[in-house]
């Protein structure tokens, strides 16, 4: 029994030691804020616009009976970024959709990834409007910086999701009681495992509905 204890102690001792001599280490890249290169950004110039088939199509939804991130229009925008490709590729409008991810994907595995989160009001003269967009453009790429994504021109995001809400826009309610809500997420795609800055990333946008007294600002 003795013996034993002797035995435990000597144990704890060591890993005390162990545990003191090791130094955390990851090769996430941490990028500097120098790294938001809008040159190197996709353009809304090249953006490619796939319709949805009248089949594809959704019913609009009783704007009275919303619930938050229940319905979604009928287009989404993907953008992918493959820095073998060299970097982010044309942006496209596609029919909403699954996503198809690798098992191994970061975002999975390290959560590796973010989004912003915006809305589109109709007005009493019927047009439809965007609160300062430019300043979640700004937060999503400092945010993109800190997690080791790629940034981008937040103009050119700003124009390519206008073209999508310009698709959608009877997704808009007609009502001041709700609104549509916009969410670019950017993703880290790289299918291996291993905390590092990924060389492949997707940044989709999707439109929810939801009633304005679920989120009030």
């Amino acid at each position: 029994m003795v013996y034993l204890r002797r035995k435990i102690l000597l144990s704890g001792t060591a890993l005390n030691q162990l545990q003191k001599s090791l130094r955390w280490s990851s090769s996430l890249k941490i990028r500097d804020k120098n790294e938001i290169r809008p040159e190197r950004s996709f353009k809304y110039a090249d953006l490619s616009v796939r319709l949805a088939a009248p089949h594809q199509l959704q019913p609009k939804p009783n704007v009275r009976a919303l619930s938050f991130g229940k319905y979604f229009t009928d287009h989404m925008l993907k953008i992918f970024f493959y820095e073998t490709l060299g970097g982010w590729q044309t942006p496209e409008i596609t029919p909403f959709e699954n996503l198809v991810l690798h098992p191994g994907a970061k975002v999975l595995h390290y959560a590796i990834e973010l989004f912003e989160g915006m809305k589109a009001y109709r007005g009493v003269d019927g047009k439809i409007r965007l609160f300062r967009p430019e300043l979640n453009m700004e937060r999503m790429n400092n945010s993109a910086v800190g997690s080791g994504l790629p940034s981008f021109n937040g103009n050119e995001l700003i124009k390519c999701f206008t073209r999508l809400i310009s698709i959608d826009q009877e997704w808009v309610p007609h009502s001041t009681a709700a609104s549509l809500y916009i969410r670019p997420t950017l993703i880290g795609i790289d299918p291996t495992l291993g905390v590092s800055a990924p060389d492949s990333a997707l940044l989709s946008t999707i439109y929810p509905l939801m009633a304005r007294w679920l989120w009030r600002s």
